[in-house]
């Protein structure tokens, strides 16, 4: 399963993803249409946070599609460890990958 929360607004997810007082890193990428992530792990929890854009993941067997148009934000929540991947649907992806 993949893990995802909507919010109205960027703002709203990053209040609710994040912890206080606690170091995050945080990553803007901008990807073209057809860039794909292949599967990966990593050692720290991450989100994937979007508001704008058609793309989809895969995490663990698991397919879920998103096509945003900016009216809400998606925030896709991976656990330390979980391999995950990215493909790029639409014609640009321009989102953020936090990290703790």
């Amino acid at each position: 399963m993949i893990k995802t929360e909507y919010f109205p607004a960027l703002e709203d997810a990053f209040d609710a993803c994040m912890d206080k007082d606690y170091d995050h890193i945080l990553i803007r990428h901008a990807y073209q249409k057809g860039r794909r992530i292949h599967p990966h792990r990593h050692d720290a929890y991450e989100w994937v946070i979007a508001t704008h854009g058609h793309f989809k993941v895969e995490s663990e067997g698991n397919k879920k599609e998103f096509n945003l148009d900016g009216s809400i934000t998606v925030a896709i929540h991976y656990p330390a460890g979980t391999e995950h991947a990215l493909t790029v649907l639409g014609e640009v992806l321009d989102y953020f990958v936090m990290r703790k």
